[in-house]
């Protein structure tokens, strides 16, 4: 496969621990620096249910979906795949605008 062809996916949820997941994303920028788009998925992700507060919730509500992603957005994801997309766009666009 071409290499311009491949993005990365560090595969939020899938059986990892909260630890595991906010690591994840701690550590973007690790990701980030092999010179590859990367995609996150962590819209509605149990672990963003779980951080608010609700260690039986299943999903998790969209302002901490959008926290989620602005978060990964600031440490070098730029593909997202998210539910609420208004939401995302918008505060996107904001986080955007800080970085400059």
């Amino acid at each position: 496969m071409r290499e311009e062809l491949v993005c990365l996916d560090p595969g939020i949820g899938f059986g990892k621990t909260v630890a595991h997941n906010l690591e994840l994303v701690r550590r973007l920028d690790e990701l980030a620096a092999i010179g590859r788009p990367l995609l996150v998925g962590i819209s509605r992700k149990s672990t963003l249910g779980k951080v608010t507060g609700d260690p039986m919730r299943r999903s998790a509500p969209p302002p901490a979906s959008v926290g989620g992603a602005v978060s990964a957005f600031d440490r070098g994801a730029s593909i997202l795949r998210v539910h609420d997309v208004r939401e995302h766009v918008e505060a996107l666009a904001v986080a955007k605008a800080v970085a400059g």
